[in-house]
């Protein structure tokens, strides 16, 4: 008898299960890599010719509490949200890294050979990024802190360290306005590193407002 009710009911079952999936959100996934449009058509004149160094932009460090796939949002009282129908492409770390690389090509006209091996008398700028804090606030703002430090290898210039901090307010509570104000911030802290490899090392400087540079000196 027992059997035969479950039987019965073995259907009515899948049919619920199958109807409780079909109405989970959909998944929303983000990256930090925003090309701009036109980019192409206005990049620098050292492409279209021999570049005078590389990039090596290194792997780049984030903290635990912010290598997460998910969109993850502070709240009031300490609290920390976890947003799992909106995730990174890829892991916080490379996102980072990769937003890093292109704004920096972007801004300097120059390749990242860190994918690949540069000769080995190549002139480089290497780049090396410790992120000591990657959020967002719920109807705050989202904080990019970072150390940093530019090295030149095989051509003249001296190696920079710095610390920079980027607060840009989100102007809500959701996930996409947070991915928003990161990807600003990233590219903010791009700027800043291009600026004092400009400079051949010897200073920084701030690319925009919101940016704060601490303890910056020779590494």
């Amino acid at each position: 008898m027992k059997t035969t009710i479950a039987r019965a009911l073995a259907p009515t079952i899948l049919m619920a299960a199958l109807a409780a999936c079909s109405t989970s959100p959909p998944v929303h996934y983000y990256t930090l890599v925003v090309p701009e449009a036109g980019a192409a058509a206005s990049a620098p004149a050292s492409r279209q010719g021999t570049a005078p160094y590389l990039l090596e932009v290194l792997p780049v460090t984030v903290p635990p509490q912010a290598d997460q796939p998910q969109i993850m949002m502070r709240e009031s009282g300490g609290a920390v949200a976890a947003y799992y129908s909106d995730r990174w492409t890829a892991p916080v770390a490379d996102e980072i890294r990769g937003a890093l690389s292109y704004n920096l090509v972007r801004d300097l006209g120059v390749p990242d050979v860190q994918a690949i091996t540069a000769p080995a008398a190549a002139p480089v700028w290497r780049v090396q990024v410790d992120v000591q804090r990657f959020d967002a606030a719920a109807g705050g703002a989202a904080v990019l802190d970072a150390t940093w430090r530019v090295r030149p290898v095989n051509l003249a210039g001296e190696a920079l360290l710095c610390r920079t901090v980027v607060e840009l307010p989100l102007g809500g509570s959701t996930p996409a306005l947070a991915v928003a104000a990161q990807q600003k911030a990233t590219a903010a802290l791009a700027a800043t590193i291009a600026a004092g490899i400009r400079a051949g090392g010897a200073r920084a400087d701030a690319a925009a407002q919101p940016v704060q540079l601490n303890a910056c000196g020779p590494a």
